[in-house]
């Protein structure tokens, strides 16, 4: 049997596969919780692909999707979400991503997120490092806040009712480069690869962050939720840029 990692990457070129195969046809996209957070036919085909490989491999398994797909009940759990970035997917922007993880308890086992725009595969597994198309990534030392590259995303929904300039104003001010992307287990990635020095959102859900967290985690970074009221936020950062950001965030919530 394949092991969960192997599976993981599977099922995402299968999602990716199923999304690019509906592209430039009738995409019915709707709205979701606000006018920016949209879902379409790409990411449907995406999921249902991902579901039947899954329940085809691991019947035993529970399976929770982003856009509704819901099986068993299982603490072994895959969480999927077939097109992330669907907004840049539709706008022909080449920053969207699929990505898939086993979470037990929480706590992510293995994951996989492919780029389709640029073919690249990031995979890992709990105490196996992580690794993009087979070579194992390292996050970055981490640069002093001030001089680092941050990642973030700013929606209305994320801010539940809160002021953009109040909540965002401080990391733009503190970062040295504040870039949004808008594909966050993608820029997790990154994270992992060392092309960015940290990644921090407020009210992420699951399967936009335990893929990306257990990339992280495996490559040497280090991760945080910071519960708080209206916004907890949630943070990946290379060692020497970690605290910095945390104690911002956390001051601010």
């Amino acid at each position: 049997m394949a092991s969960d990692r192997d599976l993981a990457e599977r099922v995402v070129r299968a999602g990716a596969a199923a999304a690019l195969s509906v592209a430039g046809g009738a995409l019915d996209v709707r709205r979701k919780s606000s006018a920016a957070d949209l879902v379409s036919a790409a990411d449907h085909a995406s999921e249902e692909a991902i579901v039947a490989l899954l329940r085809a491999e691991r019947p035993g398994d529970a399976i929770l999707g982003e856009e509704g797909a819901s099986v068993g009940s299982s603490s072994r759990r895959w969480l999927v979400d077939g097109l992330d970035g669907t907004v840049n997917f539709l706008r022909a922007i080449p920053q969207w991503c699929v990505a898939v993880v086993l979470e037990e308890g929480g706590e992510p086992l293995a994951t996989a997120v492919l780029d389709p725009s640029r073919d690249e595969l990031f995979a890992a597994a709990r105490g196996e490092g992580a690794h993009r198309d087979g070579a194992a990534l390292r996050v970055r030392d981490g640069a002093p806040l001030g001089e680092a590259m941050l990642s973030s995303y700013l929606r209305a929904d994320k801010l539940r009712g809160t002021s953009a300039a109040v909540r965002f104003g401080p990391l733009a001010e503190a970062a040295g480069v504040l870039r949004m992307g808008g594909a966050g287990s993608l820029e997790l990635a990154w994270v992992a690869a060392g092309h960015i020095d940290a990644w921090a959102q407020p009210n992420v859900d699951p399967w936009d962050w335990l893929p990306g967290r257990l990339l992280v985690e495996e490559a040497g970074g280090r991760v945080a939720v910071i519960d708080g009221d209206p916004l907890t936020w949630f943070v990946a950062a290379a060692p020497g840029t970690f605290e910095e950001l945390v104690a911002l965030v956390s001051a601010g919530r």
